[in-house]
């Protein structure tokens, strides 16, 4: 009996080394993964708002304005009234000169795209302020399109007449 006492406390004692060293090591293992996850959590964090400021400084950017000749159209009339008339004048916001010399390449095929666009419009359609909004939405959406790509960012209407 006295042998077993002895190899008994041996491999309790055993254990406590083992339980000790594995949480040493899971202790240290754990310290480090945190330092490192942590680390490039604030670098993507710093990056973000890096990126993000840079957006706002060419948002806040000079913008250029791409002027366009005025649009005469006569409007679908689905209402049986008669023949109406729309004139308008659109202005054409993009960034840079680049863009700018882009959008004069390609004044055809946007006279085209709007000329299509407006002309399809009724006056119900466009007579409310929600109707003006919507048709800068499309024309908006239809100019890039054709463009390729988010070239323009904002349009204006300068001109607006409905007869």
């Amino acid at each position: 009996m006295d042998a077993q006492q002895e190899i008994q406390p041996k491999k309790s004692f055993l254990k406590f080394i083992i339980l000790g060293v594995m949480v040493v090591v899971l202790g240290a293992g754990g310290y480090v993964g945190w330092n490192y996850f942590k680390g490039n959590r604030y670098e993507n964090i710093k990056e973000t708002q890096t990126t993000k400021a840079d957006a706002n400084k060419k948002k806040d950017e000079a913008k250029i304005v791409f002027p366009l000749e005025s649009f005469i159209v006569n409007l679908a009339d689905r209402e049986g009234i008669g023949k109406r008339y729309l004139k308008i004048t659109l202005a054409l916001e993009v960034f840079d000169e680049e863009e700018k010399r882009m959008v004069a390449r390609y004044t055809a095929e946007l006279r085209d795209t709007i000329l299509l666009l407006l002309s399809s419009q009724s006056f119900s359609e466009i007579s409310t302020m929600e109707g003006k909004l919507e048709l800068k939405q499309a024309l908006l959406s239809r100019i890039n399109h054709a463009l390729g790509g988010r070239i323009v960012q904002r349009l204006y209407f300068t001109e607006f007449v409905v007869q």
